[in-house]
């Protein structure tokens, strides 16, 4: 079978989405298929909009060769790759990623405010935010959708007028174990984009506070390639990410691929599958935040989920992820 793969980002571009495309795609090669990926490049440098249209004729050639498009996103790839499946009456499948309109109100207004509380608190959209809500919509309504959680399931459906019927979960797979190294200093990860979605201001105001107590703790910041990323997830003491609310992070997933405990915003799906492996945190309350970095601080606390995420047992590889794709694809 021959897939179009089409992502707003792709190695060596940064990002989780970067790398769930590059590990579905090598996951789908493995097991004899064809795979093209389709994204935008140095397209990114055009305005929105007439990059959009660019990737779409961009598409146009893998598109018509294709057996079945996979989108990786619900607005920047997934549009342009919709019209171009269209033109060749090629199937499509959505996996949406995080929420690109809360994202972009996020940056906008500043308002922290938390995904599943979103759609029923939001102020009032601009014209572009309307815009981007309406052509969601317009999509979401036409495709199979992939959430890696029930959590954005149970917010987009009725917002966006989906059938359940529709849609599928298909929860983010974790890569092979690597070997975690003990840590030489409490130092704290919170590397990632510094966009509001991140809550880095409430972030390093807590940690603050809690360093004031504890000054032993350090925090680490930054946008690192994965492979040095890895590094320094195996050589750190903990992954900080008490984001607005963080749908289903790889930066976790990778994490605990190392043997490192985290703490996570409390409205993440992580809270109810990732319990017993780390520690979880009201986003909006500096002195939670604060509480819960202290905690993991301490040895004692530490130690325990260090041996709990030695006892994990095995998840879900891209192997099995891809054959969930795979079986999907009977079905469209």
């Amino acid at each position: 079978m021959r897939f179009l793969i089409a992502t707003g980002i792709y190695p060596p571009e940064i990002g989780g989405p970067a790398y769930y495309a590059k590990n579905l795609a090598d996951a789908l090669r493995v097991k004899g298929h064809e795979v093209e990926i389709g994204t935008f490049g140095p397209l990114k440098s055009l305005p929105t909009g007439i990059r959009h249209a660019a990737l779409f004729f961009k598409l146009i050639p893998a598109a018509a060769s294709c057996d079945i498009v996979i989108a990786l996103d619900t607005f920047s790839a997934a549009l342009p790759a919709y019209f171009a499946a269209k033109i060749f009456r090629r199937p499509i499948i959505v996996r949406t990623g995080g929420d690109f309109l809360w994202e972009q109100y996020l940056e906008r207004t500043g308002d922290p405010m938390p995904l599943p509380f979103f759609y029923e608190k939001h102020l009032p959209f601009t014209q572009k935010e309307r815009i981007y809500f309406l052509l969601t919509r317009f999509l979401l309504q036409r495709v199979p959708i992939v959430f890696s959680t029930n959590m954005q399931k149970n917010v987009w459906l009725p917002v966006y007028g989906i059938s359940e019927e529709k849609t599928h979960v298909i929860p983010n797979a974790i890569a092979e174990r690597l070997e975690g190294v003990a840590p030489e200093r409490k130092n704290f990860l919170a590397y990632g984009r510094d966009i509001k979605m991140r809550n880095k201001a409430k972030l390093r105001e807590a940690f603050a506070i809690a360093k004031s107590k504890n000054p032993e703790i350090t925090l680490e910041e930054g946008k690192l390639p994965q492979h040095v990323l890895l590094e320094r997830i195996r050589h750190g003491y903990c992954l900080l990410s008490p984001s607005l609310t963080d749908v289903s992070p790889n930066y976790i997933l990778d994490g605990l691929r190392c043997g490192k405990p985290f703490i996570l915003d409390k409205y993440s799906e992580y809270a109810d599958t990732f319990s017993d492996f780390g520690l979880f945190v009201d986003p909006l309350d500096v002195e939670d935040i604060a509480d819960k970095i202290l905690q993991m601080a301490d040895e004692k606390t530490y130690t325990h989920f260090i041996d709990k995420i030695k006892r994990m047992p095995p998840k879900r590889t891209y192997a099995e992820l891809a054959d969930d794709f795979l079986a999907l694809t009977k079905s469209v």
